[in-house]
């Protein structure tokens, strides 16, 4: 017999590895919704309790039910209500020689012609510039019911759990002395989704059916398969999907009743599940994908293969994933279900679990699928999502892939090239029809998984985010410093500048400005135009990011060593563009005329882009826009909406407020999370999940300043400068010429930039840095105790540490940099 002092110390053994797990798991002691009726923005159903699981492609989110589990699966690609397959021309949206009616819209905003009457500017834009096409909508794959026949009154020990360190999902729970266990991954190896049933001295006696909101072309059930071929409606035609379930009982019993799988006689079952859309990345057609085939031959391999070897697969894949970026604050740890920790509030521990939860949903929702995350990522209960799940180019699709980058998941980032592509072959025709533009392409605010690049639903939202879209794409060559991928994407860089280039146009005072804009999502004047007064001119956003993009084209084609000329042009253009101002409140304003108001509270804070994710504000090279900076946040306030919050949390990281960066991203945690820790916009947008880790990463670690002066002994003197006061007003800066000396220049890896008092210890394990490194940090007592600093590829840098910046520190290739040195 165990003696009493043995007993307490297993139980506290027991309790650590409990605690352990849950530091590093979702789980839950009840099972999710399984309503799948679209709830209103504020309201919890299916969506917001159920675990995801997913490999970039495929996904599904699963309830945990006990009388029976309901899985929703989706396919990354499946669109409706959309058009493919016109004319290169056509399938852009374009409309047809918009260009010529250019000036006349451009004459509503030179008038002021404000609000949205007859020839107002959102009239006039509505009339001769935005698309006839429809955008149409994501939308759900497929629903799979699996009934159990147990009773909820008759179980105990219900958990429901989403292991991080693995990818697997599992359900357990017991009936008097059996003992029922499931488990669900889906393998981005074998691209399938795998569900293993078991009954621990017992048996299984399950239903198996699968259903489509789409119509049904074939659904056939035998031989252990439900295979199941769907038609979609599209504006101008149908697109085709296949599934196939597979379940392999061993001895036991499969069978097929009512059209379903019914499974006896054994005490674990095996179940498959994959599926393809007919969907190719392939402008203008996106079509012929052989899905059957694909369909079929990945179910075999992975049968083949057995469950063993796929899931071991699986987990080595992941693992790898998972380990290369590690995060601990060093909670105390509660061992709460994770619905029951986010109720208590605020703390280290959901913090540390929400970034770890986040790079799981970014490896679940972006891999090499043709296309990207959308607004929900990947998951979507509904024929037709909120805001059709689609990609929103005014901040969302890019936040959606800022954290690949810091928090080490760069194989993420080959979709978001894979639909830049498309969107930059697609948006010459844009260009040239909707705008008169012969050189380059553009996009809109909006675009969907078939290429439309035009400005879609009415004038207000008339936007360009070609050089929006293009900051992610020049940020990825800086981190991996792979002058092959600088190859593959400066025509896609060059195009969206050229652009500009044509249709920047002089504004009063002289300077040029893009028109038709606005500035995503704000209005102004509403006591002139109404609260949908939103259409402008020279936003500052945009004026922003036209001079990262150009400074990007030009150290691109230096290093490239090509288009002198066209950088010479781009260099030119530069001191024209309309400066950055402070207004009247010492806020840096949004629009180039002073209409700001101090008590507008709008979740967007598009005129910041240049502080996060550009590089051009500093509290370091640029004091005096920092300070207006900080006057336009505290006028924005503190409560928003998640992705706003997620945002926020960036901007004060950046702002080198670690404390009220923290607020936010505690705020996020705690007050913007589903009880499934999805971002609570609210509805569900997993851009704020994305955005807060982000945040997290700028907190620990900035490396976007460069090190021009060499010489210099000071990050002041040392830093490139991106604008600078104008001799002639000193409430306006003017954006600065890159010399060349920017394109050689070390990166500044600023270490512990905005460590928050919340977080005194901890470490960090693989946070990347721009330049080709990778950092491990560890602190103590808010003080950095250690770092090491890995070169992916030959690299020249500068430590920046304790208010000291080191000299240029070159290290090889494979080469490690303990700081500081011992």
């Amino acid at each position: 017999m165990m003696t009493l002092k043995k007993i307490v110390l297993f139980s506290f053994l027991a309790l650590i590895i409990n605690t352990i797990k849950a530091q590093d798991k979702l789980f839950y002691k009840t099972p999710a919704k399984s309503d799948l009726i679209r709830k209103g923005t504020r309201e919890s159903g299916f969506l917001q309790t159920a675990l995801p699981i997913g490999n970039g492609r495929l996904g599904a989110m699963f309830s945990g039910g006990i009388d029976h589990e309901l899985f929703v699966i989706n396919e990354i690609t499946l669109w409706a209500k959309s058009t493919r397959g016109l004319d290169e021309v056509a399938q852009s949206g374009t409309r047809i020689d918009g260009g010529k009616h250019l000036e006349k819209v451009r004459e509503a905003y030179r008038t002021g012609k404000y609000g949205n009457q007859e020839g107002s500017m959102e009239a006039m834009g509505t009339k001769y510039l935005t698309s006839p096409l429809k955008l149409g909508n994501y939308t759900s794959f497929t629903n799979v019911n699996i009934k159990t026949g147990h009773k909820p009154e008759e179980i105990e020990n219900y958990q429901r759990e989403l292991n991080l360190k693995e990818a697997i999902a599992r359900v357990s729970y017991t009936i008097e002395n059996t003992k029922y266990t499931r488990t669900y991954f889906c393998s981005h190896p074998n691209d399938v989704i795998v569900m293993k049933y078991t009954a621990e001295n017992g048996m299984l006696d399950l239903n198996i059916n699968t259903t489509t909101a789409h119509k049904v072309k074939k659904l056939n059930v035998a031989n252990n398969k439900i295979d199941l071929i769907g038609e979609v409606s599209l504006a101008n035609g149908e697109s085709y999907f296949s599934q196939t379930i597979y379940v392999d009982a061993g001895k036991g019993k499969v069978e097929n009743r009512n059209n379903a799988l019914h499974i006896s006689n054994t005490n674990v079952a095996y179940i498959y599940l994959t599926g393809y859309t007919d969907y190719l990345p392939s402008y203008p057609n996106f079509k012929g994908r052989d899905h059957v085939a694909d369909t079929k031959n990945t179910m075999d391999k992975a049968v083949s293969d057995g469950y063993l070897k796929v899931k071991q697969d699986h987990i080595n894949d992941y693992s790898h994933l998972e380990q290369a970026c590690q995060l601990d604050l060093q909670p105390q740890l509660s061992g709460l279900p994770t619905d029951e920790l986010l109720a208590k509030g605020g703390s280290i521990e959901l913090e540390n679990l929400y970034f770890n939860y986040a790079r799981y949903l970014q490896t679940a929702c972006s891999r090499t699928a043709p296309v990207p995350s959308n607004l929900q990522g990947l998951w979507n209960p509904y024929i037709r999502p909120i805001w059709n799940s689609d990609y929103h180019l005014d901040i969302n699709l890019a936040m959606n892939y800022w954290m690949v980058e810091t928090a080490n998941l760069p194989g993420s980032f080959s979709p978001y090239l894979s639909l830049s592509k498309i969107i930059a072959e697609s948006g010459q025709h844009t260009a040239k029809e909707t705008y008169g533009i012969n050189k380059g392409w553009s996009v809109s605010h909006i675009t969907n998984a078939y290429g439309i690049t035009a400005p879609m639903d009415h004038g207000r939202r008339i936007q360009q985010s070609g050089a929006w879209l293009t900051q992610n794409l020049f940020e990825h060559y800086a981190f991996n410093q792979d002058i092959e991928y600088l190859k593959e994407i400066y025509p896609i860089l060059k195009g969206a500048a050229e652009f500009y280039t044509e249709f920047l146009a002089p504004w009063k005072d002289g300077t040029l400005v893009v028109y038709p804009t606005w500035s995503p999502e704000n209005g102004y004047l509403k006591k002139i135009g109404g609260k949908n007064n939103k259409q402008a001119y020279g936003a500052s956003w945009d004026q922003q990011l036209i001079l990262n993009l150009f400074t990007d084209c030009i150290e691109a084609a230096e290093k490239l060593g090509i288009d002198k000329k066209f950088r010479k042009q781009l260099k030119e253009l530069i001191p024209k563009l309309s400066p950055q101002k402070i207004g009247q409140y010492g806020q840096l304003q949004e629009w180039p005329e002073d209409w700001d108001h101090p008590k507008n509270k709008h979740r967007h804070i598009s005129h910041l882009i240049a502080l996060h994710p550009g590089r051009d504000f500093s509290p370091i090279t640029t004091k005096e826009i920092t300070k207006a900076a900080l006057v336009t946040m505290d006028h924005r306030g503190d409560e928003s909406t998640g992705w706003s919050t997620g945002w926020k949390t960036c901007f004060w990281a950046r702002l080198h407020n670690g404390d009220k960066s923290h607020q936010f991203y505690e705020y996020l945690t705690s007050q913007r999370a589903y009880n499934n820790l999805f971002d609570f916009h609210p509805p569900f947008q997993i851009d704020g999940n994305f955005g807060g880790a982000a945040g997290v990463c700028e907190m620990l670690l900035q490396s976007h300043l460069r090190s021009v002066n060499n010489k210099a002994t000071t990050i002041e003197e040392a830093a490139y400068v991106a604008y600078k006061v104008d001799s002639k007003n000193s409430n306006h800066f003017l954006p600065v010429v890159p010399s060349k000396d920017l394109t050689t220049a070390p990166y500044i890896l600023h270490l512990l930039p905005a460590l928050p008092s919340a977080w005194p210890q901890g470490k960090v394990e693989g946070l990347r840095a721009r330049g080709g490194l990778v950092v491990d940090l560890e602190w103590q007592n808010m003080q950095l105790v250690t770092a090491s600093v890995t070169a992916n590829t030959d690299s020249s840098f500068r430590i920046y540490d304790g208010h000291q910046l080191s000299a240029v520190i070159h290290l090889k290739k494979g080469e490690v940099l303990n700081w500081p040195n011992q």
